[in-house]
């Protein structure tokens, strides 16, 4: 099969790069559609091509006009068996051009639903009617989680035959062959972190949905109430972190919290941490936490969709209600004060990535439909 996967070269870079890895060491012709930029340069260093297409995250004109119209004709030239779209903007326009230019088989992946996200009544109308479009536009529609498929299918008309729920992943094999055997005392070593502070750490996009701020207000209120030492890691880029650095000055927490910046070495940094934690809004099913689990460090999240698939709390994991500072502070404070407790949830959690989230299960299961439609040809 020609396969191409359409999206930011951000998100293919960070969630797509190692199905279409995988989907390439099967034998098929791979290529990304993406702007071409310092993200696209480890895609190409997989050996895969890049036909640069101009989409722009969060750009309504650029994403529907020129980079919509640069798809179609893209595709019209390969001739692609697959277009495979992700992530919001991208995904409208990407199976709208794809399907027009004859594609036979046009599927869009749904890393998180972008509606758990509050946003105004505005966008939230005009993205449900640009949705409903181009889900009749696109063959099939993949979800991580039960929560998302259930919002989506929820909205009137739209296609509910077309929707399947293939779940997420990660190379469980290739995260621990990462971690080089002296992380822990190198990576505290490089952040001045002693081995009697307890090191969080948070490996998310620098945005306020992600729930940096509730962490900091926990963090807060764990150094009042009690003689713990802690040392925060954020790791990760984004648009909000000019916010986030501003209330980590006005709480006066920049001796224990630094930004690592964006990182190629979070499993190391992961294997340094004690707790792993994520107070997102929502999620598709967090490869953060999922990395965390496999390389047993115990992980305290938000009850939100995405999160709430893959953690059982009190099993492999804490959940917590979004938003509810107190309740998270006790939870970090409950593996703080409980060394069993955190022993317990780590070899949890490791055991559930490994038996029930192997990535290359989930891209087989994409591999299978993108036959099924070629065969079928759903509509």
């Amino acid at each position: 099969m020609y396969i191409a996967h359409l999206s930011t070269s951000v998100s293919l870079n960070q969630t797509v790069l190692n199905r279409m890895t995988f989907q390439k060491n099967n034998g098929h012709r791979v290529v990304a559609l993406c702007p071409d930029d310092e993200w696209a340069e480890e895609i190409k260093s997989h050996d895969i091509r890049v036909i640069e297409v101009p989409f722009i995250r969060h750009s309504l004109l650029h994403s529907f006009s020129s980079a919509a119209m640069r798809t179609f004709s893209i595709c019209k030239r390969e001739q692609f068996d697959v277009v495979h779209t992700h992530t919001l903007l991208p995904g409208i326009a990407g199976r709208v051009a794809a399907r027009l230019a004859g594609v036979p088989a046009v599927v869009h992946t749904f890393h998180s639903w972008p509606l758990h996200k509050t946003r105004g009544k505005a966008f939230t109308l005009i993205y449900k009617q640009l949705e409903l479009l181009a889900a009749f536009f696109g063959h099939a529609i993949l979800f991580q989680n039960r929560d998302d498929m259930l919002c989506w299918s929820q909205i009137p008309g739209m296609p509910k035959n077309k929707a399947i729920l293939v779940g997420n992943g990660i190379d469980c094999n290739a995260i621990c062959s990462k971690v080089q055997p002296n992380a822990r005392e190198s990576i505290r070593h490089e952040f001045g972190i002693g081995e009697d502070t307890t090191l969080i750490i948070m490996v998310a996009r620098l945005e306020l949905y992600k729930g940096h701020l509730i962490l900091l207000d926990a963090l807060r209120q764990i150094l009042t109430s009690t003689d713990h030492k802690i040392f925060a890691l954020f790791v990760g880029i984004g648009e909000d972190r000019a916010r986030i650095e501003e209330e980590v000055n006005r709480l006066g927490l920049k001796d224990i919290v630094r930004f690592t910046g964006y990182r190629l070495d979070v499993p190391n940094l992961l294997a340094a941490s004690d707790i792993s934690v994520l107070p997102s809004q929502y999620e598709g099913i967090p490869r953060a936490l999922m990395e965390s689990m496999i390389l047993g460090v115990p992980v305290v999240a938000t009850d939100v969709p995405g999160n709430r698939t893959l953690i059982r709390s009190g099993e492999n994991g804490i959940l917590v209600e979004y938003g509810d500072v107190n309740q998270f502070a006790l939870a970090l404070t409950d593996l703080l004060e409980n060394p069993a407790l955190a022993s317990g949830l780590s070899k949890q959690g490791k055991l559930t990535v490994l038996k029930e989230y192997d990535e290359y299960k989930v891209a087989a299961r994409d591999e299978e439909i993108y036959r099924q439609l070629l065969h079928t040809g759903w509509s």
